[in-house]
């Protein structure tokens, strides 16, 4: 039960970090860098500030900011994934046990309890994420001579 609760609360931590990290703050961060500039910027120069409300300014700005982000995420995934990928497959476990099963039994080399472990880890993906239509497929015997 301990071990149980321990996921439990990790998994929670997970998506509280994901929310927090990718999403509010995201906003919170983009509100008030929008603010700062706005205030620190915009309000001390007697010209800008004359012709430019806030409004005006959160409308300029994202004309501008939205793009310049949209063509530095487009560089960002043509030149990082690739990067960012292989550092996290050097860290995932579970892929190189699954990769290592893979080419043992393309060799002929698994023992029944292997498939079974693998083939009971991954219906319990399946199981837990409510992929239902994928459980029926794999239940099915799969011989193609039939």
């Amino acid at each position: 039960m301990n071990g149980l609760n321990n996921k439990y609360i990790r998994r929670r931590w997970l998506d509280f970090r994901n929310g927090h990290s990718i999403y509010l703050v995201f906003l919170l961060t983009l509100v008030n860098f929008i603010l700062i500039v706005y205030n620190f910027a915009i309000l001390k120069i007697p010209v800008l500030s004359t012709y430019l409300n806030l409004p005006l300014f959160v409308l300029i700005f994202f004309l501008v900011y939205v793009p310049m982000a949209i063509i530095i995420g487009y560089w960002h995934r043509r030149n990082q994934y690739a990067v960012e990928n292989e550092a996290m497959t050097q860290e995932n476990w579970i892929m190189a046990w699954l990769g290592i099963y893979q080419i043992r039994l393309i060799q002929g080399k698994t023992r029944p309890i292997e498939d079974e472990a693998v083939l009971n880890y991954l219906n319990s993906i399946l199981i837990r994420t409510k992929k239902d239509d994928l459980l029926k497929l794999s239940s099915q015997d799969m011989d193609p001579l039939k």
